[in-house]
């Protein structure tokens, strides 16, 4: 069986991405991970990280690190070269651009059914585009609550990923490669 080993900025991103994989595969897998608490970790650790991963019998490995402001082509280098030497051959870079929130954004549908919202949320145009879709999608679920929601990440992105559908995050183009690795590597 199949051993995801999953490098992550916290734990909500991991769920995320467990969630979502689980969705885009019906073949059996397992995870395991490391938690950097942040994202300044990632890169110096890295590699220290898919050791430990590989010792608990990681045959594939993910690193999840949102862009935040970061130049993509030099995050994504720069993340490539942290794990440059692992011992897990299959392994893939994946960053959403701005932040995971803007993935669950794009299935607006899968946000109003993890929350209850009414009315539920609109479509949004371009999930990508938005500056900081984790404060975007927390204004949205508190409007559309009335308030009487406040959005927390570490609770309800695990919630909206278990509604979402991946043909309606296909909308995000940081998802493609997500979705490629996890049909090409996991099928």
């Amino acid at each position: 069986m199949n051993v995801l080993g999953v490098i992550a900025e916290g734990e909500s991103d991991a769920d995320v991405v467990e969630i979502l994989a689980r969705k885009i595969t019906a073949v059996p897998f397992r995870v395991r991970r490391a938690i950097a608490h942040g994202s300044g970790r990632i890169p110096k650790k890295a590699l220290e990280w898919a050791h430990v991963l590989y010792t608990q019998g990681c045959t594939h490995l993910m690193v999840v690190h949102d862009q935040d402001h970061h130049p993509l082509a030099d995050l994504t280098a720069r993340l490539t070269q942290a794990i440059a030497g692992s011992p897990i051959g299959p392994r893939v870079v994946v960053i959403p651009v701005r932040a995971i929130e803007a993935w669950l954004l794009a299935d607006h549908a899968a946000v109003s059914r993890a929350l209850n919202l009414r009315p539920p949320l609109p479509k949004q145009a371009n999930p990508q585009g938005i500056l900081r879709p984790k404060a975007h999608l927390g204004a949205l679920i508190e409007q559309r609550s009335r308030g009487r929601r406040r959005y927390l990440n570490t609770a309800h992105n695990k919630q909206i990923a278990e509604q979402a559908h991946p043909v309606q995050l296909r909308r995000c183009e940081s998802f493609h490669g997500f979705e490629a690795f996890v049909r090409a590597q996991l099928a």
